[in-house]
């Protein structure tokens, strides 16, 4: 389906024409057959990077557009709605019947303020936690909301944030029995339990932009989920910096996931110090001036020189304790693939937009109170893996766990790249 075939206002065509976007990817065709534009409630289950967002984004400029109402587009990570709120920026050009130009408003912040200003903006992009404060606050202007996108539906399932966003929800559904929901995810198995409660109708595919390969690492070798192998070369004793070292080496990307801050930053810096040679000279002195003008910015300190130094050698770190400069300094110079290797914490397997060639998972399990270290959930994994392959760039993105025996690489097989993921259900009872 072509842009311009699409029923929607001439100036979000002309907006989404000249950023290069002209036909839809198969995911979001369905959506729109399924009658998304059309005030039809829906849950849009696709992988990473098949266009989810902009069936939010056409969604929301018909609501502003043709019935005058207002968004409310929920996120679970204020760094994901900072994405959000910057890629819906793109609209605010566009002139709406009464004159006045479309509005786009965050709020992520303090949960004691009402945000006033908020009434004249059009898409308010806000965390679940924020709307939860919204609502309480009892504001006039909510009831105006004719449209909630929400995303990373399948957090429902966790039991630290499902109960805030199954809460927000279901008050928006009460204020407005009128109101169209879209929900996206890009792992639901029981989606159609889903869809019931939301009164929606629901669109599953495995479509990816990208072919993903998945596979496990032991010593050299890679194990692939269809039995194939490959081998590595062994630099060092470490088989996840081998791994990025040998995905640099063929012109990739490598994200690697971490289990905590403390070892994302301690791994960042093991990957640096092997990575030097790697990196060429245009791109040595484009990292060096990154990193000097980094620190001319921002006030010396530990933080900001550990930061300088590893975006100098072409890798850096990501975790939520990130202040926004640092934050937007990395994902902007991973996207433009000056940073060859970036660390995470798997905060950022949910929703940020940084894919690269290959996704390494350098450790499954991850400490949970009251368990001790426990392996992950596998919908936890498939939104790791999801990340492996950079549209219009790679053909193949791998995603590789770490084992360190044959008895946990069997067991990794089958827990993990051979199984489904989890139902998601309602954490309420559990709270």
């Amino acid at each position: 389906m072509r842009i311009i075939d699409l029923p929607v206002p001439k100036s979000v065509k002309a907006i989404l024409l000249n950023s290069g976007i002209t036909e839809l990817y198969p995911p979001q065709e369905e959506a729109i057959k399924a009658g998304v534009l059309e005030n039809i409630n829906l849950v849009l289950a696709s992988p990473t990077a098949s266009g989810k967002t902009l069936i939010a984004e056409l969604c929301s400029l018909k609501h502003i557009l043709d019935k005058k109402g207002k968004i409310i587009y929920l996120s679970p990570l204020r760094a994901l709605a900072s994405e959000k709120f910057d890629e819906f920026k793109k609209y605010s050009s566009i002139i709406k019947p009464d004159g006045k130009q479309v509005r786009i408003g965050i709020s992520t912040g303090d949960f004691d303020s009402v945000d006033s200003w908020l009434e004249n903006c059009d898409v308010i992009v806000t965390t679940n936690e924020k709307a939860d404060s919204l609502l309480r606050h009892r504001l006039d202007w909510i009831a105006n909301t004719s449209l909630v996108v929400a995303d990373e539906i399948h957090l429902l399932n966790d039991g630290a944030r499902g109960p805030t966003l199954e809460i927000v929800l279901a008050r928006f559904m009460h204020i407005n029995p009128e109101l169209q929901i879209l929900a996206l995810s890009a792992t639901i198995n029981n989606v159609k339990e889903i869809a019931n409660w939301l009164k929606a109708k629901y669109v599953v595919t495995d479509w990816r932009p990208v072919s993903l390969s998945e596979g496990i690492l032991l010593d050299q070798e890679i194990l692939y989920k269809d039995n194939t192998t490959r081998e590595i070369r062994k630099k060092t004793r470490n088989p996840t910096i081998n791994l990025a070292l040998s995905t640099i080496k063929t012109g990739g990307q490598a994200l690697v996931f971490a289990s905590s801050r403390k070892s994302s930053v301690s791994l960042a810096k093991k990957i640096a110090d092997q990575l030097n040679e790697l990196i060429s000279k245009p791109l040595k002195r484009t990292l060096l001036q990154e990193a000097d003008k980094l620190l001319r910015t921002e006030e010396r300190n530990r933080v900001n020189e550990s930061i300088a130094n590893l975006v100098k050698n072409g890798v850096a770190f990501h975790h939520a304790g990130l202040v926004g400069i640092h934050r937007r300094l990395i994902e902007n110079l991973f996207r433009k693939g000056q940073l060859k290797v970036l660390v995470a914490t798997p905060t950022l397997a949910f929703g940020v937009n940084l894919p690269a060639r290959t996704v390494i998972i350098n450790d499954y399990r991850r400490w949970t109170p009251g368990y001790g270290n426990y392996p992950i959930p596998v919908l936890d994994y498939k939104q790791m893996a999801g990340r492996a392959g950079r549209p219009k760039y790679d053909k193949v993105g791998e995603a590789i766990i770490i084992s360190k025996t044959s008895e946990e690489q069997d067991f990794l097989m089958d827990t993990y790249l051979l199984s489904d993921t989890e139902k998601i259900w309602s954490k309420l009872a559990v709270e």
